[in-house]
């Protein structure tokens, strides 16, 4: 019946842009190079050319979170189609929270409990990110995720207290 899709961007980073923009002058200079001086300079540039193609295609994320009645999916959508990364029951959620409150502290960095850490936001500094703790056997996972609002209440409504966000946040 009710279905909620967020679809996440992610931000390139700096180094990713810088290394982009490197190969690219490093491909020119080759390609320079090979047209003045020797055509052995012709493999080097289309090697680099070949390594922008594929970097450029490799560092593009994009996910897409679906909300529906029975669990929660996390699938990362690209040129080639999309790969469902998570599917994940709503009983298996622990926490839902803001990563800087006090319930995330025993599954931070250093804490009591032991999590694998897995990043699923857009690093915009203007969209806020929850942190969503889940028990998949053998393991616990520790997601870091951009929801809206209307995602936090509609998993308030399924798991009601495994949400602890106060509706003022």
């Amino acid at each position: 019946m009710e279905e909620l899709v967020i679809s996440v961007s992610r931000k390139p980073r700096r180094s990713d842009v810088f290394l982009l923009r490197l190969m690219a002058v490093l491909g020119v200079l080759f390609l320079l190079q090979g047209i003045l001086f020797s055509t052995a300079f012709m493999l080097p540039c289309f090697l680099t050319a070949l390594c922008y193609y594929w970097y450029r295609h490799a560092s593009k994320r994009e996910y897409e979170y679906t909300l529906d009645e029975e669990s929660l999916k996390i699938e990362r959508v690209s040129d080639h189609g999309r790969n469902l990364l998570y599917e994940i029951p709503y009983g298996s959620i622990v926490l839902v929270c803001r990563p800087d409150s006090d319930e995330a502290a025993p599954y931070r960095k250093g804490g009591a409990v032991r999590v694998k850490k897995e990043d699923y936001t857009s690093y915009r500094e203007d969209v806020p990110y929850y942190t969503v703790i889940v028990r998949d056997e053998p393991r616990m996972l520790k997601l870091l995720m951009d929801l809206t609002p209307e995602a936090i209440r509609l998993l308030r409504r399924r798991n009601r207290e495994t949400v602890r966000i106060s509706d003022t946040q």
